[in-house]
Order: C-alpha cells, then structure tokens, then sequence
C-alpha cells in the first residue's frame, strides 16, 4: 500500500515537472525574422522584421528591383498568435495590422494589408541567423541594417 501512495506522488510529481519544463520550453520570440519569396522574380521580395524587447518593432519589404519599403509598427504577443499594428504616418493610411501565429520559432501571416504586403501576403518568417536576441527599442531606426541585420539598425544619425 505505502509503495503504491509512493510511485503515485512520484508520478504526480513527474507529470508537474513535464507540465512545467513544456511551458518553460515555450517558443520565444527572437529579435530578427527573415522570409523571401515570389511566384517570379517581378513578384519576389524579402521582408525583415526587427522585434525590439519594448513592444516596437521596424518592418523592411524589398521587391525585385524597387526601392525598400520600411514601416514601423508595435507587437504584442498572445500565445500562439504576433500581432504588430503599423504606427501611424502624417498624410497616409494606416494599414492593417499585421497578424501572425507563432508555431516552431517560424511566424507565419494569418491577415494582412493586401495592399502594402501584396494579395498573397508575407512569406514565413524564420529567425535570422540562428537566436536573435531583441535590442531594447528600434524606435529610433530608420530602416534596418542589411548588410548585417545583428548590427544595430540605421538611425538618422548613423546616415551621415
């Protein structure tokens, strides 16, 4: 009787272990994701997101042969699901927002703005490189660094 109220508790407290070490494991998310794609090359582009720890974020779309386009925006995480609401500028539209799930460190678009991210919408977006980790604001860039996307972003100052 007491060995079988023993491997009980041994097996209860497994289970709460188990339960604690998956929530521990939890996908984090990086600070830098990266994803290309395209029916063609005239549709293809890349797009950069750089998710800062204080809830900014700076997003970078680059189709084949146009200029780079850059937004800034805000993220929250709930669970499974990213969501980063574009900051608004002067004399234009705002967006959409931006709407991802979250499922093996990979960002996946769920609803976006056709207009700004085209009618097939974003590609999945993976960490960059490996683990990120998230600069404390990117409040203050202009457009992200490309050359080198673990080095700090472009600022007004650093475009001298």
């Amino acid at each position: 009787m007491r060995l079988l109220l023993r491997l009980r508790a041994i097996l209860a407290l497994a289970l709460l272990l188990a339960a604690l070490s998956s929530v521990a494991h939890a996908d984090k998310l990086n600070g830098f994701y990266s994803g290309s794609g395209g029916l063609s090359q005239t549709v293809h582009r890349v797009l950069l997101i750089e998710f800062a720890a204080d809830g900014t974020a700076i997003l970078q779309q680059k189709w084949h042969d146009k200029d780079a386009q850059t937004w800034h925006a805000h993220w929250k995480r709930d669970k499974k699901t990213v969501t980063l609401t574009y900051d608004a500028v002067s004399d234009k539209a705002v967006p959409e927002p931006l709407v991802f799930t979250f499922k093996h460190s990979t960002l996946t678009a769920t609803s976006w703005d056709a207009p700004t991210l085209g009618v097939l919408g974003p590609p999945k977006l993976a960490p960059f490189g490996g683990k990120t980790p998230q600069v404390t604001s990117v409040g203050s860039c202009q457009a992200l660094n490309t050359t080198d996307p673990t080095k700090n972003c472009i600022t007004w100052d650093s475009r001298r």
